[in-house]
């Protein structure tokens, strides 16, 4: 193995305005010596997540690669542009990207009749995250998925139950919680006025992925 592929939101990229200049998959990339592929975007959402991470793999090849996502807040709405906002931030992709966010637009959801927001953002997230496990099974592609911002989960509900239980566990970092929890619970975040990780919030969180990566051999199929 050679490569590591990274994907997610601003939790997976640096932030030099705040002297933050690594981050989580970095560290797990220099701490297995392989190249690192990142192709993470601050603000963006799953869609993006999930669309640009099998495209990557589309045109590079499902070999000799360990896959990294941190999924982000399922109440990111995002878009397509024609505007060629941020072109080229991504090599070798032609698509642009803006996300509209739930809490900006609740005038235009309340308009839509029986909207239900926690149950349409649960079922999101479980599409996107079952949609890429079975893109990494069925390519042979070793990964392993984490929370960046906190999931929406709501198994109180049978049909998400039924499809929570369908994903992977041993190759999901702790489900239940996420980077943000981590890093407000132990008072490793930028300031208390900018929520994203510090340096050694993200030191600290590669350290347990590596650990659960380790421990149930995850870069291997």
């Amino acid at each position: 193995m050679t490569k590591l592929f990274s994907n997610g939101c601003s939790f997976l990229v640096s932030r030099p305005t705040d002297d933050v200049h690594s981050f989580s998959s970095e560290f797990l990339a220099k701490s297995y010596n392989l190249n690192l592929f990142n192709i993470a975007m601050g603000g963006r959402g799953n869609d993006r997540i999930s669309f640009t991470t099998k495209l990557w793999f589309y045109q590079n090849g499902f070999k000799d690669t360990f896959a990294v996502i941190g999924w982000t807040s399922s109440y990111r709405m995002d878009y397509v542009t024609n505007d060629e906002w941020k072109k080229g931030r991504i090599p070798n992709m032609d698509l642009t990207w803006r996300t509209w966010k739930i809490s900006e637009n609740l005038k235009f959801i309340k308009s839509c009749p029986g909207w239900d927001i926690e149950q349409t953002a649960c079922m999101r997230l479980l599409n996107h995250v079952l949609d890429l496990q079975n893109f990494f099974v069925l390519n042979k592609i070793p990964y392993v998925m984490f929370n960046s911002l906190p999931a929406i989960w709501n198994k109180k509900i049978s049909d998400f139950q039924t499809t929570y239980e369908q994903i992977d566990k041993k190759r999901y970092f702790k489900p239940q919680s996420s980077q943000l929890d981590f890093i407000q619970e132990n008072n490793l975040i930028v300031s208390k006025h900018d929520p994203h990780p510090s340096l050694d919030g993200h030191k600290k969180w590669a350290n347990q992925l590596k650990e659960f990566i380790d421990v149930n051999n995850l870069r291997t199929i």
